[in-house]
């Protein structure tokens, strides 16, 4: 009896192993190209939950589900390492991995040694408080605090007088909750991040002049190597086709971001 389990046991494997090999040979890429590992796509990853994160083993996030989707369809395993941002776009520049992902801006600095992909989604500008605000006119007379860096930073200071800086958007909302500012101006998903469990609204910050970044918010990009067109090019085509069946909007919805995001407009770059 034990030697017929065994031989029904390696007769399982035997099937199973043969199907998986059937299933892999079945997998037809829609697109030709190389990879720094032959069979496998290899990212830097940057742990900036919710663009990307590492989850049970694997990797996760807006940019994550995204990637796995990419791999899947051509026909690739996913490999990857945890970098810091100056870290994975060295990582892509010397060729140690594929792609770079964590909600990397399109500026002219990183375009100058990486291929930026066409835009992903938006980093809209948010404003969390306890009570909605949504305008600019709302934030008169509060006391606003942000994170050093951002575009709309000198927007801000002109706007709304006595607002504060901070180090990270952990410090911004550690301030907030504390009842030091009364609104705090972030990325969208971080800012989502950042106030979860808490007694506050995140909301979309309304277009308006008086503050650029509402009007022209930051796109995201993966980073590509230059010197791999081929590559560059299949990534452009399915971020094409994800724009056009929703599955941009889908991974943005499912991360607490507002799907309109997914409309990044005309491509550009941050000088």
């Amino acid at each position: 009896m034990k030697n017929w389990s065994k031989i029904i046991s390696a007769a399982a494997i035997a099937t199973a192993m043969g199907a998986s090999v059937a299933s892999a040979q079945d997998c037809k890429p829609p697109h030709a190209f190389e990879t720094v590992s032959a069979g496998k796509l290899t990212v830097a990853l940057t742990n900036t939950a919710p663009y990307s994160l590492e989850k049970d083993g694997g990797i996760a996030g807006i940019d994550g589900d995204l990637v796995k989707r990419f791999a899947k369809e051509n026909c690739l395993e996913i490999t990857y390492e945890i970098f810091t941002y100056p870290g994975a776009v060295s990582a892509v520049q010397s060729r140690r991995a594929d792609i770079a992902i964590g909600g990397f801006y399109r500026t002219a600095a990183r375009a100058k040694v990486v291929a930026l992909s066409t835009p992903v989604y938006l980093d809209q500008l948010s404003v969390t408080s306890t009570n909605g605000i949504d305008t600019v006119d709302g934030l008169l007379g509060k006391k606003v605090g942000t994170v050093e860096g951002y575009l709309w930073v000198q927007d801000m200071e002109k706007l709304y007088e006595g607002s504060k800086t901070y180090p990270s958007s952990l410090n911004l909302a550690q301030d907030l909750h504390a009842g030091r500012i009364e609104a705090a101006l972030d990325g969208f998903g971080s800012a989502v991040i950042q106030n979860e469990g808490q007694n506050y609204k995140v909301h979309v910050l309304k277009p308006d002049p008086r503050i650029d970044a509402t009007m022209n918010p930051s796109q995201t990009a993966f980073l590509l190597d230059k010197s791999n067109e081929g590559f560059v090019k299949a990534v452009d085509a399915s971020l094409d086709v994800y724009r056009k069946n929703g599955a941009i909007a889908e991974a943005l919805k499912a991360y607490g971001l507002d799907p309109s995001a997914a409309d990044v407009g005309e491509a550009r770059v941050i000088e």
